[in-house]
């Protein structure tokens, strides 16, 4: 059977529908029934229904899955934790086998994302830097740079910063030899796998969120907390208003000549009931 490289998905049922299209085009003939049959599971569409995410793999269809792809080794391993992956319910087991997925990767992993710059997200510090880059002259001085973040970081965490965001085209020299802002487009879009990498980033703000009611004193951070009733049109509304505040500041602090410290802004609007209360 013919497989497209599997290390380039991070999402298994984009796998399997690629693998059925190209053995497919190769073989008229070939059928999800025939995966079933190889794969020893009586439903004859029962791939199609997984591709169509109408039905998940359990650790028992996986392995019949893996027999049937002829999937051994490093790439069996793989696909079982793509496949947890995309199924769990918890940022927990995500992150589990999250993890395991960047490790079985290796080097083409590397490569990828940081052309994809989704590395910029692997560490909170990395966006805080990039702003302080624009208010602080940075010429090479890592431990100034590295004292000016809170909490802090050592010379070598805020040397490799840099090296990461040069690499990425995030900043660049000006013709004095300072770091400065380059000005790029950040996204996390499409990709499962980088979205778990934004996810464990907005994850960390919030636990520095969170700090900050003992690191700071009240006149030099705001927390408010608000709890309310509303349709499905009115969330709609809220979730446009949400982006479209975000936006305008945005563009304020672009626009702000003269600013003097970094700072993070945290907007969170989640359920605390369900969806239909009777």
């Amino acid at each position: 059977m013919v497989l497209p490289n599997l290390f380039q998905y991070s999402d298994y049922r984009e796998f399997l529908k690629d693998c059925y299209a190209t053995n497919k085009a190769r073989n008229a003939n070939f059928s999800y029934r025939y995966l079933s049959l190889k794969a020893g599971i009586n439903s004859s569409a029962f791939f199609k229904y997984v591709i169509e995410g109408k039905r998940n793999l359990s650790k028992g269809t996986l392995l019949k899955a893996c027999h049937a792809l002829g999937l051994k080794d490093r790439d069996a391993e793989y696909f079982e934790n793509l496949v947890f992956f995309n199924q769990a319910k918890t940022i927990r087991e995500k992150n589990l086998h999250f993890e395991k997925l960047t490790k079985l990767r290796g080097s083409y992993d590397v490569k990828r994302v940081e052309a994809s710059q989704y590395a910029f997200y692997g560490q909170w510090y990395h966006s805080a830097i990039r702003e302080l880059l624009e208010i602080t002259p940075h010429r090479g001085d890592f431990r100034a740079l590295a004292q000016t973040v809170v909490p802090g970081i050592t010379p070598k965490q805020a040397q490799e910063s840099v090296e990461l965001m040069h690499r990425l085209g995030l900043i660049r020299k000006d013709a004095q030899g300072r770091w400065r802002q380059a000005d790029p487009v950040l996204s996390s879009a499409g990709d499962p796998l980088a979205h778990q990498t934004v996810a464990n980033f907005q994850i960390k703000m919030l636990d520095l969120a969170r700090e900050a009611f003992d690191r700071w004193k009240s006149e030099e951070r705001m927390m408010s907390s608000t709890t309310f009733s509303v349709s499905k049109e009115s969330l709609d509304l809220f979730r446009k208003k949400i982006r479209q505040l975000r936006s305008e500041l945005l563009e304020l602090a672009r626009l702000d000549e003269k600013p003097s410290r970094v700072y993070q802004l945290n907007l969170n609007l989640f359920p605390l009931s369900k969806a239909e209360v009777p």
